[in-house]
């Protein structure tokens, strides 16, 4: 049996977006697990570098965006609802790692008013949530000279080596009621 739904319209938001699912962010190449890579996946987002602060190397790291023509300070980051942006210079703080993410979305016009105080897009993005059951995982992400072919033009290999490893783990604390992750 064969079913295709066709698309709904949209009528309970005015905005404009794209959602980058879980397999899609554990799946897709990443380096340095870095999770904004993806926001270019979504369509009309340019990265532009990447964010320095006043003094401050804490998030200079986090890469910076221009979104359907808006500039890289005037797009908002919410992580759980909650505002995730450095109020020194306006960009992006660094989200979680991708195994913690469950979705991100990118709206890129006709905003909501809750996103009124910035002029650029909205990036909303949402950790896992724990359940009734305990799960877990464990990953390692290597990446290191000795895979790796020598650049066409370099003279000789480089030396990177890259050894990025953790877990995750979500349960009950009380049943049906609350969670941990």
């Amino acid at each position: 049996e064969v079913q295709a739904n066709a698309a709904m319209v949209e009528t309970r938001s005015t905005g404009v977006g794209t959602v980058i699912e879980n397999s899609r962010i554990l799946e897709l190449p990443l380096v340095g697990r870095q999770v904004y890579d993806l926001v270019t996946v979504s369509r009309a987002a340019v990265q532009t570098g990447t964010a320095t602060t006043n003094n401050r190397a804490a998030y200079s790291g986090t890469p910076t965006f221009a979104i359907a023509g808006s500039l890289n300070t005037g797009n908002t980051v919410t992580l759980d609802g909650a505002q995730h942006n450095d109020v020194a210079s306006n960009t992006a703080l660094p989200l979680p790692f991708p195994d913690a993410l469950q979705e991100f979305k990118v709206e890129t016009s006709s905003l909501p008013a809750q996103y009124g105080f910035h002029s650029g897009a909205a990036l909303n993005a949402v950790t896992k949530a724990g359940t009734n059951q305990y799960h877990g995982s464990l990953f390692e992400f290597v990446r290191n000279y000795k895979f790796n072919a020598r650049n066409f033009f370099s003279a000789k290999q480089d030396f990177l080596k890259r050894n990025q490893f953790g877990g995750t783990i979500g349960g009950p604390i009380k049943e049906n009621k609350l969670f941990f992750f």
